[in-house]
């Protein structure tokens, strides 16, 4: 994957938005949740590298909480967006869906401490190579080149 540091840190950031989460009504919270970067287990970064499908929305889910369902430009492939994410220890799955018929699953194991670092690339090679999705998972922060 290639990109740059830093998430995208207009007013629709992710981080933003996650804190703008609605009231709670009670019910207990989603193991799964979005939530303010300070609290996040997962830091999860997303991004089209796609030149070809631009932009493409990019459905992610894990364990079946959806997560994330929006459209990334490609933005010269330098556009990672940031999603912070409480997820609880164990073992799950990830589960990635484009507009583009791409239907992605990987399982990772959360440990009982710590934070995990996550980027998902959606990518459709110029040569015709196909569509596909770039799983990375990782305990130490991941550098955007």
């Amino acid at each position: 994957m290639t990109g740059c540091t830093g998430p995208s840190g207009g007013p629709d950031s992710p981080s933003r938005r996650a804190a703008a989460t609605p009231p709670s009504t009670g019910a207990a919270a989603p193991a799964v949740r979005l939530v303010e970067e300070h609290l996040a287990d997962l830091h999860l970064w997303v991004s089209n590298q796609s030149f070809r499908d631009d932009p493409v929305v990019l459905t992610v889910s894990i364990d079946g909480t959806e997560i994330v369902d929006r459209h990334f430009a490609v933005e010269g492939q330098h556009n990672f967006v940031l999603f912070p994410v409480r997820v609880p220890p164990g073992d799950h799955v990830v589960r990635v869906v484009s507009g583009t018929g791409v239907d992605f699953q990987e399982r990772f194991t959360m440990p009982e401490a710590g934070r995990r670092y996550a980027a998902i690339g959606y990518v459709n090679a110029v040569d015709d190579r196909g569509r596909t999705i770039d799983w990375i998972f990782r305990s130490t922060p991941i550098a955007f080149a």
